[in-house]
């Protein structure tokens, strides 16, 4: 059980929340020890979909009477892994991997999983002025990636323009809502009330969220990820719920899909 929780800190939109937060919630070690298990089924998924792509193509040769080379199929598995279809299916391989192990670590006697990951209203006031905050977030954002020229990279190369409806899905939806949970739900919700206090888990978890990005990006680029991981976890504190960091998310990740996937704009 943890202390019963501590007041917004005053500030940047300082409204508090409807209600206080609930007072059980998940041990600060242990949410530390299922990050490490939430990564772990991170890569099992990744590991799921290759062997279930190359599974798939082998039982295609097999079907239409040809001989099944395992280098030939190693070889059509590789190139499939830089697309975007790969993408969207392996990122839906572990949002099915994680979030029932999210939702069932999340519950506890005294509430239900929602309660302890901070899935409640939030006055509706707040929304038009974090949407506002975000668009000026985005707007800085392109003046600095077109007047610096900064170099997007093999990986927004790869996105841009495939106009690929269940990677946009993905992007905008499945994302946000498993990456909430676990960094401004579970996470936020383990360390808030511990000596990291908000500023302590606002940095501790916008590092953890830039980190898990790591290899798609530079670090140009990283640093935006961070900044945005910054305003969503003031978010998270100001509304006293996970849906509005969600909502800004949804909005960042529609942004960039309709900019990217479908403009081919980079």
């Amino acid at each position: 059980m943890e202390p019963t929780a501590v007041p917004p800190a005053a500030g940047l939109l300082d409204e508090t929340p409807s209600s206080p937060e609930p007072v059980a919630g998940p041990n600060p070690w242990r949410a530390a020890g299922w990050l490490l298990v939430f990564a772990l089924l991170n890569l099992v998924a990744v590991f799921l979909y290759v062997g279930g792509y190359g599974g798939y193509l082998g039982a295609q040769l097999g079907a239409q009477g040809e001989a099944v080379d395992p280098v030939a199929i190693q070889a059509q598995v590789m190139e499939h892994m830089g697309t975007a279809s790969a993408m969207a299916g392996m990122y839906l391989a572990q949002f099915a991997l994680i979030l029932p192990v999210l939702l069932l670590v999340a519950r506890f006697k005294t509430q239900t999983a929602g309660q302890t990951l901070g899935v409640r209203s939030f006055p509706q006031k707040l929304a038009l002025p974090w949407v506002g905050l975000l668009v000026v977030f985005l707007a800085v954002q392109a003046v600095v990636v077109q007047v610096f020229d900064v170099e997007q990279g093999e990986f927004m190369h790869m996105l841009a323009g495939s106009k690929h409806l269940l990677l946009a899905l993905v992007l905008v939806f499945a994302a946000p809502l498993l990456e909430e949970l676990v960094f401004r739900g579970y996470l936020f919700r383990a360390w808030r009330n511990t000596r990291l206090g908000f500023s302590g888990t606002l940095l501790l978890t916008s590092t953890l969220f830039t980190l898990l990005h790591w290899g798609q990006y530079n670090v140009i680029q990283l640093s935006f990820i961070f900044a945005l991981a910054l305003l969503l976890g003031f978010a998270r504190e100001k509304s006293g719920s996970v849906l509005l960091p969600m909502l800004l998310h949804l909005c960042n990740n529609l942004v960039a899909a309709v900019a990217v996937l479908y403009l081919g704009i980079l």
